[in-house]
C-alpha cells in the first residue's frame, strides 16, 4: 500500500517545522495541518498557506481577492504589484490562473523572501520577482499608469502599517494604476476599532467608490475579521454580489460601508 503523502513531501522537504528561523522582522516558523497545508507563521501570526496546489486559497479574504479579481475582468497580459509578499501564496495563485500574466511582490523583511522561495515551488522571474522594498516607497516608485493589479496584504501586528492606509498610499496607487486597473487591500477589524475609517476615507478620496467585501458580521461591526476593500472604476459589483451569494460563509458585499 502506498503511504499516505503529507505536506512534509512537498513543502520545504527536510526543514523542520516548529522551529523559529530569525528574520529581519522577528522570526519566521513553518507548521503542518493534519488536511495537507502547511502554515508560514511570521512573529506568532499565521501569515500564509502552503500548498503543492495553486488553485487552492485557504484564507477567505483570498478568496475573495480572487473573486474580485474575477468581477474585474483583468487583461490578458497582467502586471501585479503585491506589497506584502509573506510566503507569495496570492501572487502564485494568479500568476497560475492567468500564466501571461506578471508579478512584483515586495516585502519590507530582506530575508524572509530568500527563505519563501527555498521552502516551496513558486514562480520565477520575471513572471514572479519578489523584492525587499517597503510598501509605500513600492507604490511611490512606480511610473504613471505602470501597473494594472495593486494588492495590499500588509500588517503590524493586527493593522495595517499607518503609512500603507493613508491618503499618500491610496493617492499613488491610483495614479500607478493603468486606465480601469484594480486595487484590492486586505483590512483587520475588530468591534468599536476606528483604525480602518481613515483608511476607507483615503480609498473612497482617491477612487470615489469602494466596495467592501466580508461576513455580513464582521462588516456590521459584530466581530473581528477581515474585511477586503476592493476601488476600480471598471469592477462589477454584480459579479462579486454572486459570488458572495454562493461563498461558503454567510458574505455580504457593501459600497457603502461604514466601520
Amino acid at each position: 500500500m502506498a503511504r499516505r503523502r503529507t505536506p512534509t513531501d512537498e513543502i520545504a522537504p527536510g526543514v523542520p517545522r516548529g522551529v523559529d528561523f530569525p528574520i529581519a522582522t522577528g522570526v519566521a516558523r513553518l507548521e503542518d495541518e493534519p488536511d495537507g497545508t502547511t502554515f508560514l507563521w511570521v512573529n506568532g501570526v499565521p501569515s500564509s498557506p502552503l500548498r503543492s496546489d495553486p488553485e487552492v486559497l485557504d484564507f477567505e479574504y483570498m478568496e475573495r481577492f480572487s473573486a474580485a479579481v474575477d468581477a474585474w475582468g483583468p487583461p490578458a497580459r497582467m502586471l501585479a504589484l503585491h506589497v506584502g509578499a509573506a510566503a507569495c501564496a496570492f501572487p502564485r495563485h494568479l500568476a497560475h490562473r492567468f500564466p501571461d500574466s506578471g508579478h512584483i511582490a515586495v516585502d519590507i523583511d530582506d530575508v524572509l523572501p530568500e527563505l519563501v522561495r527555498t521552502w516551496w515551488d513558486l514562480p520565477r522571474a520575471p513572471r514572479l520577482r519578489i523584492r525587499a522594498q517597503d510598501g509605500l516607497e513600492a507604490v511611490s516608485g512606480r511610473a504613471e499608469a505602470s501597473v494594472d493589479l495593486i494588492v495590499r496584504d500588509a500588517f503590524a501586528g493586527d493593522d495595517t502599517p499607518p503609512h500603507l492606509a493613508g491618503e499618500e498610499w491610496w493617492a499613488h496607487a491610483r495614479r500607478a494604476l493603468r486606465p480601469g486597473g484594480l486595487v484590492l487591500a486586505n483590512v483587520g477589524t475588530r468591534p468599536g476599532g476606528t483604525t480602518t475609517r481613515g483608511d476607507l476615507a483615503a480609498a473612497r478620496a482617491a477612487f470615489g467608490t469602494v466596495i467592501a467585501v466580508a461576513e455580513h458580521a464582521v462588516l456590521k461591526g459584530r466581530r473581528r475579521g477581515n474585511v477586503v476593500l476592493a476601488a476600480s472604476t471598471r469592477l462589477d459589483e454584480d459579479v462579486l454580489a454572486r459570488y458572495a451569494a454562493s461563498a461558503s460563509l454567510p458574505t455580504g458585499v457593501r459600497s457603502d460601508w461604514a466601520p
